[in-house]
């Protein structure tokens, strides 16, 4: 089990302890009512975008959320952007997810309005 730590936009950090492997981080976010933009949840819109400080935390990106990325023109080497729909815990390590990256880009292009 792993704990996620969410860096909420406003500075402040909201801790969730006993995350089972294999557990989406959209999940974990809705369950413990973390305010995260999202859209699909399928990996088709890209909304849900997330900055993650200690990817190691993660299971390797599938093939269908890293193109996406790559469409949205987001880093994809380092693993440390994700899709909060796509990314699952390892259940080995815990995971900081920065949500305020959320408000550093638009999935749609052009200005991002910066809602959550």
């Amino acid at each position: 089990m792993s704990e996620v730590t969410f860096k909420l936009a406003d500075g402040s950090e909201q801790k969730l302890s006993g995350q089972l492997p294999q557990t989406k981080i959209l999940s974990v976010a809705l369950k413990g009512k973390v305010k995260i933009r999202f859209g699909c949840s399928s990996c088709r819109c890209g909304t849900c975008g997330i900055k993650v400080l200690e990817p190691e935390g993660l299971l390797p990106m599938g093939k269908d959320e890293q193109a996406l990325l790559e469409r949205m023109g987001l880093e994809t080497s380092t693993g440390q952007i994700r899709l909060a729909c796509r990314s699952r815990l390892t259940g080995e390590r815990d995971v900081t997810v920065d949500i305020g990256f959320q408000e550093q880009y638009n999935p749609d292009g052009g200005s991002n309005q910066g809602a959550l």
